[in-house]
């Protein structure tokens, strides 16, 4: 092992290091899962003319792609089984072809062993100009969130929520941040000819303890989903959907909101 990385990690001083060299060289110099977290956006294929070579001057866009996912697999070995590996990679066009770079090597990468659980589109508004007059400008890249293991990796999603709205008492009836009140379920009960007479009293009790969890902060919103009278999330089968059993057995089920604000969406603005 490199002697200047070994004791910058035995020492554990929170610094930066910086390493300048070859990059699939240097990571070969590192010990097994030592990293939290790695981000890269590499050189993309065929863009730019780099005075020293490089990545991304190869005559094959196959031969790049091969290069980059050496230089990610010696990523997943120095990354701890609770790192993540964010990568941010543009595409790029041979013979008017637009060649899927980025999820080839996204595809690459998953079947040797990562776990791919975000793309996140990196929007980028105005982008480049673009002087072509036979397609359309290309103003997003891909951003993946790729892991080791597909639970127990940090991921801390409760510190980027969205805040959620406020619950208002209007009328002394309880309504959500969006306007429910219940009213309009409460409706879609008692009209049902699908609910049996023992679901319909559930379905109020139960709805009853949704608008008090409201009240209390409990969740910041809901929707009921009723047999008959809403569509279902995902699809009627059981095959499918664990709600189609709950929707089956009881005749209704409720889609519950964090109190803590909705999560970011994968398409953040530039």
């Amino acid at each position: 092992m490199n002697d200047v990385i070994k004791e910058y990690i035995e020492s554990n001083i929170i610094a930066p290091l910086f390493l300048a060299g070859n990059s699939l060289e240097i990571l070969k110099t590192i010990p097994d899962n030592t990293i939290d977290c790695c981000i890269t956006s590499p050189p993309y294929w065929n863009k730019r003319q780099y005075a020293n070579g490089g990545i991304g001057l190869e005559q094959d866009y196959k031969e790049y792609m091969a290069s980059l996912v050496s230089i990610f697999m010696e990523v997943y070995r120095v990354l701890k089984p609770t790192g993540s590996f964010w990568l941010n990679i543009g595409d790029s066009y041979k013979d008017k072809n637009l060649l899927n770079i980025p999820w080839r090597i996204a595809i690459k990468l998953t079947d040797n062993g990562w776990i791919l659980r975000n793309t996140v589109i990196w929007n980028k508004v105005k982008g480049g100009l673009d002087n072509s007059t036979d397609k359309l400008r290309n103003i997003y890249e891909p951003v993946f969130h790729f892991v080791k293991q597909s639970k127990g990796y940090y991921y801390d999603i409760d510190s980027v929520r969205n805040s959620p709205k406020s619950t208002k008492v209007v009328n002394g009836a309880v309504v959500s941040a969006t306007g429910v009140s219940g009213v309009r379920y409460k409706r879609k009960i008692e009209l049902s000819t699908e609910l049996t007479e023992e679901q319909k009293i559930n379905a109020y009790a139960e709805l009853e303890k949704i608008l008090k969890q409201v009240q209390c902060g409990e969740i910041s919103d809901f929707r009921m989903v009723i047999k008959g009278a809403q569509r279902t999330t995902h699809s009627d089968s059981e095959k499918v959907s664990g709600r189609a059993k709950e929707l089956r057995e009881k005749g209704f089920y409720f889609l519950k909101y964090n109190p803590k604000g909705s999560k970011p969406e994968v398409t953040p603005k530039s």
